[in-house]
């Protein structure tokens, strides 16, 4: 998961507008993105259609602290056993329209709720894994991305905003498709399958599992809004998205990569399987249900003087449906034993997020934006790993501009930089089977977003 984390897990965000000042739009949205942030707005707008670009550079490391051969116990590898992510920039697109009618102003929108991506070089077997006698054998190669996440979603929302006086209302649903891959390195102790094993080496006692899994689905989601105009200058809302959890279908492949040591089969031959170097493939079919979190928002605005607006806004979410994740396998067998089931430890705890903007009208045709906005990591210590490296508490400081040289186009830019301080997770009672890995990781990114919207 370098998260392309604009919120915290894995939820994104969208609307250019909205980066500028903080993220947390819940009062000044104009956009087609009300959809998402608050469909109540939609009430307001006339008939639109826009487009926005949003591009996230990450830039994230991982300190390894594992003390397991193959990361960086006994085989520093890398220098200060630090890597890097290989992430390259994400190019995130949505689009929208909004159409309004003489009693409710509707609208569409096609974005993704939901996102991560990396790729990380950790894990090389040890050395003397792979020892023959036979110069011409040539030792089979590890995947060089062995810690890899990708996980995709597109929305298609409709929705409808209405006035009702001092009030707005607005509803949007639709369906969220999904696609999930995951890759980590999944360590076999040989003693479970041989007790004679045990007596083996010390850099043939953990043995590397190329674990693969590519899974797809569809969620369904739901947003609400209620607006108060509490006179011109100062308006109040209430936000509030519901999602169902994702029904995924999953394709997984298990490659076991088994040492190499011809004196080892040369004097134990009840041990020679074990130790040719053969790479014992499995696969099968999965399913389970991943619950996406549901989450609450407030925002107020307040426009003291024509040309000057104060937006605060406040998110809470429910992150704390994620616990226990459970994939049930058909035929998948590795080593003659057959595997039914996996479970995925999250035990993620609920956050919330806070963004402060401005926005300021110097003339007709041109508006800056600047924001804030500070956001909690749900991910505790005793589940964190490189997949989902949403490090920990983050802040962001956000910029931008809109151009509406006419009538009908406006032309909006953001830039945001986000980091969160370095966070150290222990290794003090760690296992090698234990769903999170010890080190200190590193997080900062630059989002830069672009977008046109036309008006009629």
């Amino acid at each position: 998961m370098i998260a392309l984390i604009v919120a915290s897990g894995f939820r994104l965000s969208f609307g250019t507008q909205s980066f500028a000042i903080g993220g947390v739009n819940y009062t000044l949205v104009s956009d087609y993105s009300a959809i998402y942030w608050n469909p109540a707005l939609l009430a307001d707008q006339r008939n639109s259609a826009g487009v926005d670009l949003l591009t996230i550079a990450p830039i994230a490391s991982y300190q390894m602290n594992t003390n397991l051969l193959g990361y960086d116990g006994g085989y520093p590898r890398l220098k200060d056993n630090r890597a890097y992510s290989e992430s390259p920039p994400f190019l995130i697109p949505s689009f929208g329209a909004v159409f309004y009618g003489e009693s409710s102003t509707w609208g569409f929108a096609v974005f993704a709720p939901f996102g991560m991506g990396t790729k990380w070089d950790l894990y090389d077997p040890p050395i003397n894994y792979y020892n023959a006698y036979d110069s011409t054998w040539e030792a089979p190669s590890y995947p060089k991305y062995d810690w890899e996440s990708d996980f995709k979603s597109v929305a298609i929302w409709f929705g409808f905003g209405r006035e009702l006086g001092p009030f707005r209302i607005g509803l949007a649903t639709g369906p969220i498709f999904m696609s999930v891959l995951v890759r980590k390195v999944t360590l076999l102790d040989p003693a479970t399958i041989d007790e004679a094993a045990a007596g083996a080496p010390i850099e043939y006692r953990l043995w590397p599992i190329d674990t693969k899994l590519k899974a797809y689905g569809i969620s369904y989601g739901v947003a609400a809004g209620l607006t108060w105009y509490m006179g011109e200058a100062l308006s109040l809302s209430f936000t509030g998205r519901y999602y169902e959890a994702a029904h995924l279908h999953s394709q997984i492949k298990l490659q076991l990569f088994t040492p190499r040591n011809d004196y080892i089969v040369e004097h134990a031959p009840d041990l020679a399987m074990l130790f040719s170097g053969y790479i014992f493939q499995g696969s099968g079919e999965g399913s389970t249900k991943l619950p996406l979190p549901p989450d609450i928002g407030l925002g107020l605005s307040f426009r003291p003087v024509k040309i000057f607006t104060l937006s605060l806004g406040f998110n809470y979410v429910f992150w704390s449906v994620l616990k226990d994740v459970s994939v049930d396998f058909d035929d998948l067998t590795l080593l003659y034993q057959q595997i039914k089931s996996d479970t995925l430890h999250f035990n993620w705890h609920n956050v919330f997020e806070v963004g402060v903007g401005t926005k300021l009208d110097l003339t007709e045709w041109l508006s800056l934006r600047f924001g804030f906005a500070y956001d909690q990591s749900p991910i505790p210590d005793s589940t964190f790993n490189p997949l989902i490296p949403d490090v920990g508490n983050r802040i962001g400081f956000s910029g931008g501009l809109s151009f509406t040289p006419g009538d009908f186009w406006t032309y909006n830019l953001s830039y945001t930089y986000t980091r969160t301080p370095e966070r150290e997770i222990s290794n003090d009672g760690y296992s090698y089977n234990a769903p999170y890995m010890p080190g200190k990781y590193s997080f900062s990114a630059h989002l830069l977003s672009f977008g046109v919207t036309y008006r009629w």
